[in-house]
């Protein structure tokens, strides 16, 4: 079997259910990597994950090469080599030979050593302790210094150095809530990275027959997604893909629905089954009695509720429903989840009560500062109707396949006229002739002229939306948004265009998804193609791995590394058009 190679300066290092991670940064105007190593705790979210720095050799560390495979991360200069593995979900083990190494706590914090050989460290700002054990090699904790209120030089000791002893370093660091009780497990390199190989490659052999010319990055890209799951623990009930590893450490309310649809093509239909399930009612269980789903949540018992994310669920649901057969309980439940779903949008966020929901502000509809939401408040954006309408066909299939039941007697019918309708007052309310228009809700002013993406996701309805509303839609898709790689959110054209805008320019993910799915059901097979064709070059070529975004004009990876549903749907695109 080839080797994979990891760089993880575009996708961190971890494994399947560790909560740790490792990532160097790029350096800044041609400098190279930077000389540190991070160690990032993904209990945390956005600027609070990174937890303590690793520096090599002498000083403020020396520089180095560093390579990665899925079980190892291997660093080395003239002076000797170290090698970083994750020994379990909540622990790294490091063995160096020739290389002293340094690990300094990034946050606000205070240590102390417990021990021969051991130490504590505890993380104020992050509330974690990581509890240290040097099996081989001379440890020392310091600094830094700092005056209390009294006048007293207080020694914080968050600086751990670790120095060869015979050449070597050996040693583990353990992050959790609570300080570990019990004997450090001894450490044993050779048989733990092996047991990780071997968990590695019993997923690997899970991968979909390869297709295309794409290189090593379709498995780079699995081991992406294998990596960022953390074991089920607190408010998550079953294994759960992180959207990142580095910074984005959460679930949000949409961007899990694509990473179900991935793990649906693992080649065990069971264990695809199960997994994909597993990532699509993640926000359910969570679901408020109102019907609304959080807007995220981490796994540091954080739930975010005040703005959500906008309906896809059934979209998502109905592409499940084309790859599996649901029992009858499964089926029932989810009705009852996307039913309530789709209630509290027709019935709490009607504002004015015009039949057409509304998103209070731009994180509602996922698209966070789309100029679609530079208008105000509340606005009656099209893609929210439509996605509306695709969740009442899933909807009136469930009731259809429910039908023999009492419960469930008339109910498709039912949705179906429901969503027609809702595609009838979508077309009245918003299409102008030429596209369609966000309103703001009660005064239903709007730009007639809109520049963002936002404006044609209506194309997600495929086949449902009337040909003539499709061809004048597609014309400008192709001729206003479509770059060299792939759908910028924001007209390349408009003077609200930002290259690192946010939803103001920038390549993402679900919108691609979304308009390549809705292209190929709506007949624009050809178009679909070169979308994702485009998008899957972008992802391997010139970013080299999977961001939460991507610079439209050039193709290179914005904001968060490693970032899941961007892998998901490159691995998505990859087997359907062999990308």
């Amino acid at each position: 079997m080839k080797p994979v190679r990891i760089d993880i300066t575009h996708i961190p290092f971890s494994r399947y259910g560790a909560y740790l991670s490792v990532t160097r940064d790029e350096g800044k105007d041609g400098e190279g990597p930077a000389k540190k190593l991070v160690i990032h705790s993904v209990r945390r979210r956005f600027e609070e994950g990174p937890l303590m720095e690793l520096t090599f050799g002498a000083g403020d560390g020396e520089d180095f090469t560093c390579t990665a495979a899925p079980e190892a991360l291997t660093v080395e200069n003239q002076h000797g080599s170290a090698v970083l593995w994750l020994r379990d979900d909540d622990t790294l083990g490091i063995e160096s030979r020739g290389l002293d190494l340094c690990l300094r706590l990034r946050h606000w914090g205070y240590g102390t050593e417990t021990g021969a050989g051991t130490f504590r460290m505890i993380s104020g700002t992050m509330s974690l302790y990581t509890s240290f054990a040097v099996a081989k090699g001379r440890a020392d904790l310091s600094g830094p210094q700092y005056k209390s209120e009294a006048g007293n030089l207080r020694d914080a000791k968050t600086r751990l150095a670790v120095r060869c002893v015979d050449g070597q370093i050996l040693l583990s660091l353990t992050v959790r809530h609570a300080a570990p009780k019990g004997p450090v497990l001894p450490i044993q390199p050779g048989d733990e990275i092996a047991a990780v190989r071997a968990e590695w490659e019993d997923f690997l052999g899970r991968l979909p027959e390869e297709t295309g010319g794409a290189g090593d990055f379709p498995v780079v890209t699995w081991y992406n997604l294998w990596s960022s799951f953390v074991r089920a623990e607190g408010i998550y009930r079953y294994d759960t893909m992180l959207m990142s590893k580095k910074g984005m450490s959460s679930t949000w309310s949409w961007d899990h629905c694509f990473n179900a649809l991935a793990m649906a093509h693992l080649t065990d239909p069971q264990a695809a089954r199960r997994i994909a399930m597993d990532q699509f009612s993640a926000p359910f269980w969570l679901q408020d009695g109102s019907g609304v789903l959080p807007d995220m949540w981490n796994p540091d018992l954080e739930i975010r509720w005040g703005t959500t994310k906008p309906p896809i669920h059934g979209w998502c649901f109905g592409l499940l429903m084309d790859r599996f057969r649901f029992d009858r309980d499964t089926l029932t439940e989810v009705y009852g989840w996307l039913e309530s779903w789709t209630r509290w949008w027709t019935e709490t966020s009607d504002t004015d009560g015009d039949g057409i929901p509304d998103y209070p502000q731009g994180c509602d509809s996922g698209w966070d500062n789309s100029t679609l939401f530079d208008a105000g408040y509340f606005m009656e954006t099209p893609d929210l109707p439509a996605f509306l309408v695709l969740q009442m066909k899933t909807l009136a299939r469930i009731a259809e396949k429910l039908a023999p039941y009492p419960a469930f007697e008339g109910k498709a019918a039912a949705w179906n006229a429901e969503a027609d309708a809702m595609l009838a007052r979508l077309i009245e309310h918003s299409w102008n002739g030429e596209r369609f228009v966000a309103k703001r809700s009660g005064s239903h002013e709007c730009d007639e002229q809109p520049t963002s993406l936002l404006s044609l996701m209506p194309l997600v309805l495929g086949e449902l939306l009337p040909q003539d509303i499709r061809d004048k839609l597609v014309l400008v898709l192709e001729r206003d948004f479509l770059t060299d790689n792939g759908l910028a959110t924001e007209m390349p054209e408009s003077p609200k265009y930002r290259a690192n805008g946010y939803w103001r320019g920038p390549i993402w993910a679900p919108s691609t998804y979304l308009l390549v799915d809705g292209l190929r059901r709506g007949g624009y097979e050809r178009l679909a193609r070169t979308v994702a064709e485009r998008y899957c070059r972008m992802s391997a070529e010139r970013a080299k791995g999977n961001y939460e975004n991507f610079d439209a004009l050039c193709g290179t990876g914005l904001c968060a590394p490693g970032y899941t549903w961007s892998a998901s749907v490159y691995m998505l695109l990859h087997w359907e058009y062999e990308c």
